[in-house]
């Protein structure tokens, strides 16, 4: 899904290799000025971006060959040079609630390497606005960046109906990149398809012998990408006759507490779900983790799926089952929508990108599965065989 070299000003790898992700992760940083206070050292950048320090130093000399960044006298660390031969033409934002290093939050980082590398192959330098107190603070956030000009607005994270509205209003020129708010009709957004993802993921579980699969999920009060996933779980399980299990879906907000609430549920079932399937990598993850620590091993005990691939769910023990949304994809292409919205107004659409089953090892099949996992009939009755194992 990559454009042909001869119509890029630079190269971004699409791998999820560490030294290349470092490299495409940390060129993005930069150039988002986001280091204000300088560039951290290696062993800095390397705890911050939870990459190995070997990763990070052969991405930094990597943009020393491209003349981004330099080293200090005195080998004091390295310095950002700014834009090369090259001065940025305009202004975007891009809006993401929280910090987009903190926590399991490759997803947003992901995003915005998509989204900043069309920008500035066009000549946009790209602002990162997050850590919001309050609606009311991000409305006057985004309006101060506009007023200093800023050309267009991506939201990243879930948005409040009145931010929304007061874009339109504004007449400024905005999108909207991910599945929290899938379901609103005032911007233009690009989402996964999260309908087709979640049949993939209980097609391969049924392939692999599972029948008795739970859903796992917290935020389904507000993020219309769980509530999608939920119902498409439920519509499967029942076209194939089974019954759903809905102990594990919490409309409250994510915290520390929900997976060790999730896997104490679990832990203290007579009858415990032969896999679960869970609306994120990041709750994936978490419950791994919990369920760990009740001496359930996954996938010894319980197969566990996330959804989304999280680059940390290639590295993490045991390797994730997932469902690849294309997320670098999605920044690319909402990054394409938003050049068309700044020139003149597009029709609010929601472009829906494919998915992708990513099998890996927390899923063990139970005894001899009997069906060829790579065909499978999902709810609609259609065979598929858009597997990648690894």
């Amino acid at each position: 899904m990559s454009d042909s070299p001869n119509k890029e000003k630079d190269t971004v790898k699409f791998s999820t290799d560490s030294k290349d992700r470092a490299t495409s992760l940390l060129r993005t940083l930069l150039r988002c000025n986001y280091f204000r206070d300088g560039i951290p050292s290696e062993a800095e950048l390397s705890r911050t971006l939870r990459i190995p320090r070997t990763s990070i130093s052969t991405a930094l000399h990597v943009l020393a060959a491209e003349n981004l960044v330099g080293k200090q006298s005195g080998n004091q660390g390295w310095v950002y040079h700014g834009w090369p031969n090259q001065t940025p033409t305009g202004q975007v934002t891009f809006v993401v609630n929280t910090d987009i290093l903190r926590g399991w939050y490759s997803l947003f980082q992901d995003w915005l390497i998509g989204f900043e590398h069309v920008m500035s192959s066009e000549g946009y330098e790209t602002q990162i606005l997050c850590d919001f107190l309050s609606p009311q603070d991000k409305i006057q956030k985004i309006r101060q960046s506009w007023e200093r000009g800023s050309m267009g607005v991506m939201l990243a994270s879930h948005t409040e109906a009145v931010i929304r509205q007061f874009l339109v209003d504004s007449g400024i020129p905005a999108a909207m990149v991910g599945n929290a708010n899938t379901t609103q009709e005032e911007l233009g957004s690009i989402c996964s398809d999260n309908r087709g993802g979640i049949e993939k993921l209980v097609g391969y579980l049924l392939s692999q012998n599972h029948s008795d699969i739970g859903f796992y999920s917290t935020g389904l009060g507000y993020h219309d990408g769980f509530r999608e996933r939920l119902s498409s779980y439920v519509s499967v399980m029942r076209h194939n006759g089974l019954e759903p299990r809905h102990d594990l879906a919490f409309t409250e907000p994510h915290s520390e507490n929900s997976a060790r609430k999730a896997a104490e549920i679990i832990y203290r079932q007579p009858s415990k779900p032969s896999a679960i399937l869970c609306a994120s990598d990041r709750e994936a993850f978490e419950l791994v983790t919990e369920l760990k620590h009740l001496g359930l091993e996954v996938p010894r005990n319980i197969s566990i799926t996330g959804f989304d691939n999280n680059h940390y769910g290639q590295i993490l023990e045991p390797s994730m089952t997932t469902i690849d949304i294309f997320a670098i994809e999605m920044g690319r292409v909402a990054a394409n929508y938003l050049l068309n919205e700044m020139q003149v107004r597009q029709l609010p659409v929601k472009i829906l990108l494919p998915t992708r089953l990513m099998a890996r090892n927390s899923v063990q099949a139970c005894g001899n599965p009997a069906i060829d996992p790579h065909a499978y009939l999902t709810s609609s009755g259609q065979e598929t065989n858009r597997i990648l194992t690894f």
